[in-house]
């Protein structure tokens, strides 16, 4: 008689099938970022010289990681009604503020600005899409929509482009470009039906909340350039400009570890452990960043816009990536507090944005760190900055689960 005793190897098939759908999910949003940079790359040549979306892409996620029972098809019909209802809002809104907008840009077309309105509204639609995908750990179908987004924005806004070099042309194409992702998804959920109009409203709120922790994130990430132009000189300012397209890059290398863990962090608030190997992978990849542009600083430079210009840039490029690889790990931080539904998040994040304006005013505004000094004590700055709030952040979750 067998004692049947031999263990059967089943902790590595889940194991497998999460290294799978990693790696399905990293390539797809890789795709879409490499796609979006060939596109800002053919805007910079050809031409003269998104946050709401996130906020329901999380509500979204968090809101089916943590349903139990039957009623999924409810909940994501809800989410995409609330999308739909979204995405005709900010649609509208921006047809309003239009002249505000060419106000604010300083643009003179009328045309280039009314695209941006149907482009926001894709973008926002195809967010509620993206969160149930993500919260129902429908990896395939998501990696699809990431891979669709990236590729309509670099094959039909360059191609806009190329067909002829204006804003017009490039705004044309990316609003049909924001289309693709959003019919595609809608596609992959057209089998959601039958949500109450409660829901949607309850889908609403939690959206309001999500988006005003991820507004202030994205203050913070993008108030540096802000104080690069008024704090230092237009040549400084334009190093620092350049530098950030390497920040830009480490901050959106990692997101898909982010996309990964973000279910199960909605799913079971209090693990710790997950998250703090969560932080790790983002924090691993950064290094991997910041190893590079020291070992290569004349190809980074090179890439960001050649030598001739950025050559005395080269030697500081690793201050920005580990820059950007700071503001991954506060995103990550961030999500998770919206995982959790931690009220206290945002007004953190405020405060600290508050801190580095004052901290670059006194130091930049004084004349105390100029030129390249000041680009380098910035760049610093920033960095401090996100890691001190991943680390705030961090602690009060673990201080709320426990």
């Amino acid at each position: 008689m067998t004692s049947g005793t031999t263990p059967a190897p089943q902790p590595q098939a889940p194991r497998k099938s999460f290294l799978r759908s990693a790696t399905v999910v990293a390539v797809a949003m890789a795709i879409m970022n490499v796609a979006a940079y060939g596109f800002t790359l053919i805007g910079s040549r050809r031409l003269e010289q998104d946050q709401f979306a996130l906020g329901l892409q999380a509500t979204a996620a968090r809101q089916l990681a943590t349903h139990s029972g039957d009623g999924a098809a409810t909940l994501a019909d809800a989410i995409l009604r609330a999308g739909r209802r979204s995405a005709a809002g900010l649609t509208v809104l921006c047809l309003v503020l239009t002249p505000v907008f060419m106000w604010l840009l300083h643009v003179d077309s009328v045309v280039a600005i009314l695209l941006l309105a149907p482009t926001l509204g894709g973008l926002t639609l195809m967010g509620s899409q993206l969160g149930i995908l993500q919260g129902s750990h429908r990896w395939t179908e998501l990696a699809a929509v990431y891979t669709s987004a990236g590729i309509g924005r670099l094959v039909l806004g360059g191609g806009a482009l190329f067909v002829h070099p204006s804003l017009d042309w490039a705004m044309a194409g990316l609003a049909i470009g924001a289309a693709v992702p959003a019919v595609l998804g809608q596609f992959f959920l057209r089998r959601s039906t039958g949500a109450t109009g409660e829901q949607v409203k309850e889908v609403l709120r939690e959206t309001v909340h999500g988006t005003h922790t991820l507004l202030a994130f994205f203050a913070l990430a993008n108030a540096d350039i802000l104080f690069a132009r008024g704090l230092l000189d237009t040549k400084d300012s334009g190093y620092y400009a350049a530098g950030l397209i390497i920040a830009k890059a480490c901050l959106f290398l990692p997101q898909f570890v982010i996309v990964l863990v973000f279910p199960s962090l909605a799913n079971s608030p209090g693990d710790t452990v997950r998250l703090r190997r969560a932080i790790f992978a983002v924090a691993g990849l950064g290094a991997c960043a910041v190893a590079g542009t020291l070992i290569l600083p004349g190809i980074v430079v090179e890439v960001i816009g050649g030598k001739e210009k950025y050559a005395p840039l080269g030697p500081y490029t690793w201050l920005f990536a580990v820059a950007g690889s700071a503001y991954a790990v506060l995103q990550l931080v961030v999500y998770a507090a919206i995982a959790q539904q931690e009220k206290r998040a945002a007004l953190a994040i405020w405060l600290g944005l508050v801190v580095l304006a004052v901290a670059a005013g006194t130091v930049l505004g004084t004349g105390t760190a100029t030129g390249l000094t000041g680009v380098k004590v910035l760049a610093g700055m920033t960095s401090t900055c996100a890691l001190l709030l991943s680390g705030a952040l961090a602690t009060g979750l673990h201080r709320q689960s426990s």
